[in-house]
């Protein structure tokens, strides 16, 4: 029985939509939101540092532009820094250029999840999870729950994550360096996957929390709603770029310290969490729609029941 006391501010007339509903949530608990993303970025700082590691190395890989020499001569000859005659000055211009192309990777492996600590993103979906239910959020608690309950099938789900993407990245640099077509679409093909696989692993975090299922069953249930839901899915994947690389690029592109503090702040208090609310509010949308609800004493469910009702659905909506 839950005795949690929900906030009154918490509930939403039922006649509003799942558009208003997100809003309203968001409004209502943006504080919770901010405290998330701080906690976020504070607690994946050994995760950070495999984020740096792996665009460190699969970015020359990838591309060999992105050698620093490299990028640095690019630089010159592309005229983006001025010219060989001020060199100095050029060079660390290229060089912060392409230190800021690394964190922006950095804060898209982090904030697209692919790189996290599966307990405590758990333990944030759990937050995240509960501001869609409009059941009342309560941050250190929630947190715990979604750690403590979860952390099994959450940190395999990383180990996977890691794995994926590092195969992905490789698979990526791999076939487009072989310098032919089919390299190149083989290689584009993998960008793709790697791009769907961000969707399904932030669905595969808000299903960990929402459903007793196998993770086996977890990955092939987040993987029959990006079917499902293709557009909306190619339409989560643009805003996970736009938010979190193009938006903060572009706000650099003045190199004013006023830009600098703006882009410190959007990265420390908002944009990650903004963004996996958003993922989890979907998530939780389509669950809602594709798999019934449990009755609120119900915690567990027999696994092929909702394997075989997503399966149904699934037919229906076909």
């Amino acid at each position: 029985m839950n005795l949690k006391k929900v906030p009154k501010e918490d509930y939403v007339p039922e006649q509003h939509g799942p558009v208003y509903n997100y809003f309203y949530a968001l409004k209502t608990h943006l504080f919770t939101v901010m405290s998330v993303n701080v906690l976020f970025l504070v607690f994946n700082i050994p995760m950070m540092l495999l984020a740096f590691a792996f665009v460190l190395f699969f970015l020359p890989y990838i591309n060999s532009v992105f050698v620093p020499e490299n990028f640095v001569q690019f630089m010159f000859d592309s005229g983006v820094v001025g010219n060989q005659s001020i060199n100095d000055v050029g060079s660390d211009a290229a060089y912060q250029i392409y230190y800021l192309i690394v964190l922006f990777c950095v804060m898209f492996l982090l904030g697209s999840t692919l790189l996290v600590i599966g307990p405590f993103q758990a333990g944030f979906t759990q937050v995240y999870r509960n501001l869609y239910r409009q059941e009342g959020v309560f941050l250190f608690t929630d947190f715990k729950d979604g750690m403590k309950t979860n952390w099994k099938q959450s940190l395999a789900a990383s180990i996977i994550s890691v794995i994926v993407t590092a195969l992905c990245l490789l698979a990526t640099g791999f076939y487009l360096n072989i310098g032919t077509t089919w390299g190149t679409a083989i290689g584009t093909f993998f960008v793709i996957l790697f791009f769907v696989f961000i969707i399904i692993q932030n669905m595969v975090y808000t299903l960990i929390v929402s459903r007793d299922l196998p993770l086996r069953k977890i990955y092939k249930n987040a993987f029959l709603f990006f079917l499902l839901k293709f557009g909306p899915c190619l339409g989560l994947a643009l805003l996970l770029i736009v938010a979190l690389i193009i938006i903060p690029a572009m706000l650099l592109v003045t190199t004013t310290y006023f830009a600098y503090a703006v882009v410190v702040f959007y990265y420390l208090t908002l944009i990650f969490g903004l963004v996996q609310y958003t993922m989890a509010y979907f998530t939780g949308e389509v669950i809602k729609e594709y798999i019934a609800p449990m009755d609120a004493a119900e915690e567990t469910v027999e696994d092929d029941d909702l394997s075989d009702e997503l399966t149904e659905e699934e037919g229906d909506a076909d």
